[in-house]
């Protein structure tokens, strides 16, 4: 008998692109990422409820002072600028304009040394600009296209190691998705692939990464309950009175005050993928850095 080996970068991309399609059900042109709204709320995280997760995030890097790092879909430089202040040379890679305006006015706050910057998204960006670093890392933003490629494009930019930080089960907040899309837009909610199947899209290219998984407890944080189902809205795409006050109600079910404000209790669990890179050799290994 025949064994054929499961594809799972056809088994990624087209979850991907699931994903993708029902994003176009939002009409106003304007990008989840370029929303004002989302922005200030990302900055919001940064000074607060988020300090923890980057803590840990960069203490299980273990990134040398003097390093250069390429931070892929750096967005308002979550871990760009603290990598800047560590002592490192940092080259991002982010597409949006307002989440570059927002690491900008981040950076200049914290005082950290200027950060290059590629405007422009991971798959588009050119490998001769984009150079090669000793470590190349991507937190939470590897909703790539064409995942094979951009996978090895990621392991060609890196002389040292690379960090991979993304979703193992979904992120807590898309509870409501699940439960809400199907009345808001009438079909099932696609979910972008997780940490497992990224996994072995690494193994299917000849990277054979280790793994370190975290679970998540805290789920998600709002200063006010007017600002949660604002938030909701916002990720599910919300146009009209009537799915707004679906949105509410199950908001309103769930949230809890706590010392912060309010919340709406979650669990999940995030992946941590790493492999260093043979020093001296095109050798790939999955040795933690």
């Amino acid at each position: 008998m025949s064994c054929m080996a499961v594809d799972y970068i056809a088994l990624w991309n087209e979850q991907h692109e699931a994903a993708n399609r029902q994003k176009q059900i939002r009409n106003d042109g304007r990008s989840f990422w370029e929303d004002p709204e989302n922005i200030r709320r990302f900055m919001g995280r940064l000074m607060g409820n988020d300090r923890s997760r980057i803590e840990g995030q960069l203490a299980a890097m273990q990134i040398p002072p003097g390093s250069t790092v390429l931070d892929i879909g750096a967005g308002p430089g979550t871990l760009a600028v603290p990598l800047a202040l560590a002592g490192c040379d940092v080259t991002v890679v982010e597409p949006s304009a307002g989440m570059r305006a927002a690491m900008k006015e981040y950076r200049e706050i914290s005082g950290a040394p200027e950060i290059r910057e590629i405007p422009s998204r991971w798959e588009d960006a050119d490998p001769a600009e984009v150079g090669v670093h000793d470590v190349v890392v991507a937190s939470f933003s590897l909703a790539l296209d064409d995942i094979g490629p951009s996978l090895e494009k990621i392991d060609s930019a890196a002389k040292r190691a690379v960090h991979l930080f993304w979703f193992l089960t979904p992120a807590a907040w898309t509870r409501a998705n699940f439960s809400l899309w199907p009345e808001l837009h009438g079909s099932e909610f696609s979910a972008e692939p997780t940490a497992d199947l990224l996994w072995n899209c690494l193994c299917q290219i000849g990277i054979y990464p280790d793994v370190s998984v975290e679970h998540v407890e805290k789920g998600q944080r709002y200063p006010t309950e007017e600002e949660a189902v604002a938030d909701y809205c916002r990720r599910l795409y919300v146009r009209d009175d009537h799915q707004r006050e679906i949105v509410a109600s199950f908001v309103r079910e769930r949230i809890v005050r706590t010392e912060a404000g309010f919340g709406i209790p979650g669990v999940s669990k995030t992946a941590h993928i790493r492999w260093e890179k043979s020093p001296g050799t095109d050798e790939r290994s999955g040795y933690v850095l």
